[in-house]
This record gives structure tokens, C-alpha cells and sequence, in this order.
């Protein structure tokens, strides 16, 4: 009668150490097979279970606070915000951005500084007649638009790419505002017309290359070679 009760015990004990899956097996136990075949079985059941919810994209998630989790799957998405500045927020489909008041976003700035910040673009054109040409000098925007602002600017002229103004038949403002001939038929002050434009009127007095400049803000931009040809 006692060697079937302690028996008895002995199983029930044994049920209960198997039944809890996270109870740490002693070395002992390890080297027993008998005890470690039931805790492996059992474990290997449950980590087969989060395995197989894992890959097929079915476990839920839990996110700390103030974590946005990103992805195309709608159920492991949770509604979370962060908050501040920027407040980022979503509702398992549509992720939502919003700048808090006061605040500059990116774009609000580029947009204020863009007619702020003027740079210049100077072209070349041969007219084909006998050594004649011009210079468009266009005022532009941050942003690379034109900039229909007035601006002063130094714009010269010169045969070798040297940034040397050398006097030609003829350099002379054709649109725009001569504010000053610094040097005769080679180098002006000028201010843009209503559309931030500088026209030059260039006469070589035949065939051959010229070099122009323009500076604004004391940035100086070249056009590269401009050729001239006289048919």
C-alpha cells in the first residue's frame, strides 16, 4: 500500500515538472533522458507554434512607447503616436504626419529662403552675322526658377578665358538698366529688368571667341566659350 502511494506522488510531482515549460533543468536532469525527452517535446511544440505564426505573418506585435512600426502587414500594424513637433501617427492603414504650430517644416523654410538666396546663369548666343552675339544673364532662385527680382549686377567681357575684361567693337547693355561703363565696350554695372533678366549686345567686329562674366553677391559665374561667326 505505501509503494503504490509513493508511486502515486511520484507521477503527479513528475506531471507537474513537465507541465512547466520554463522550469531550468538541473545537470543532472539534463543527462537523464527520461526527464529531458518530456521537457523537450514539450517546448519544441510551443517554439513550433511561434515559428509557424512568425512566418506566416500572423503574430502580433507589441511596440514600446513612442515607436512607430512601419510594414504591409496590416496585423502586425497597432496604433501608436509620437508626439512633439512633429507628431507622427497612423491607424493601421494611412500613416499621418503634422508640424505643430510654430514650428518651420523643411519645405516652409526652402520656400521662404528660395527668393532669398539669387544666384545668376550667364549664356552665350552667336547671331551669325559678322561677329555679333549676346549674353543673357538671368537672375534665379533657390529652387532654380527665374527670379523676376532686380538685382546689380557686374557682367564683363574679354578674349581669353582669363577673367580679364579686353574691349570689343561692342559689350553694351541692350536689356536692362546700365548703372555704370566701367570699362568702354568691355565691362558694365547693370540692373535686371522686372523678369531678373540682363541682355549684353556683343560685337566682335568679326569671327573669333569671347569669354563673358557675370558676379552678383560676390559669386562670379562664366558662360564658357562663346564663338562668333561672320558668314
Amino acid at each position: 500500500m505505501k509503494k503504490g502511494y509513493m508511486a502515486l506522488l511520484l507521477a503527479v510531482a513528475a506531471s507537474v515538472v513537465f507541465a512547466a515549460q520554463d522550469t531550468t533543468l538541473t545537470e543532472r536532469e539534463v543527462r537523464d533522458p527520461k526527464k529531458l525527452e518530456p521537457w523537450l517535446e514539450a517546448n519544441a511544440t510551443d517554439a513550433q507554434t511561434r515559428l509557424a505564426a512568425i512566418e506566416g505573418g500572423t503574430a502580433s506585435v507589441t511596440l514600446a512607447a513612442n515607436k512607430l512600426l512601419v510594414g504591409n502587414d496590416t496585423s502586425n500594424q497597432t496604433a501608436m503616436a509620437v508626439t512633439g513637433d512633429v507628431t507622427i501617427s497612423q491607424d493601421g492603414t494611412n500613416v499621418t504626419t503634422a508640424i505643430a504650430s510654430g514650428v518651420i517644416a523643411p519645405a516652409d523654410l526652402q520656400a521662404a529662403l528660395a527668393d532669398r538666396i539669387g544666384y545668376i546663369t550667364v549664356t552665350g548666343a552667336d547671331l551669325a552675322s559678322a561677329g555679333t552675339g549676346t549674353v543673357t544673364i538671368q537672375l534665379k532662385d533657390a529652387a532654380g526658377s527665374d527670379l523676376a527680382a532686380a538685382a546689380l549686377v557686374r557682367t564683363w567681357i574679354g578674349t581669353a578665358d582669363d577673367y580679364g575684361p579686353d574691349a570689343l567693337t561692342d559689350y553694351s547693355v541692350s536689356t536692362g538698366t546700365s548703372k555704370e561703363e566701367v570699362t568702354a565696350n568691355a565691362e558694365y554695372l547693370a540692373i535686371t529688368d522686372a523678369s531678373g533678366t540682363i541682355v549684353m549686345a556683343v560685337d566682335n567686329g568679326g569671327a573669333g571667341s569671347v569669354y563673358a562674366w557675370a558676379e552678383v553677391g560676390g559669386r562670379i559665374v562664366a558662360s564658357g566659350e562663346i564663338v562668333l561667326t561672320a558668314p
